[in-house]
């Protein structure tokens, strides 16, 4: 799926924040602005987070790919100013 032309609507009037990736630099952003006021959208081709360190683990069978794998919206649901969309960002308009 695919995040073209669609404008990301605001859920008020606040700022809008978005960041593109739910990997370890975006959710960090993301829980940085957690008291924030602000609406933020965090975009991301995956449903969820991949811990890559422990994906040895997974391969040696010490672990499932479930346990190194959590959905975005899991992490980020306690953060009432969060929303998370599942596509990819193809184009920029930074004059808006």
């Amino acid at each position: 799926m695919h995040l073209i032309s669609r404008r990301i609507e605001s859920m008020s009037d606040r700022r809008r924040v978005v960041i593109l990736g739910g990997g370890f630099g975006g959710l960090y952003a993301a829980k940085a602005l957690r008291k924030a006021d602000i609406d933020l959208t965090v975009v991301d081709r995956r449903n969820f987070h991949l811990f890559q360190p422990l994906l040895y683990q997974v391969a040696t069978g010490s672990l499932s790919p479930g346990e190194i794998a959590s959905p975005l919206r899991g992490i980020l649901s306690p953060q009432k100013n969060a929303r998370v969309l599942l596509g990819e960002a193809v184009d920029l308009d930074a004059d808006r």
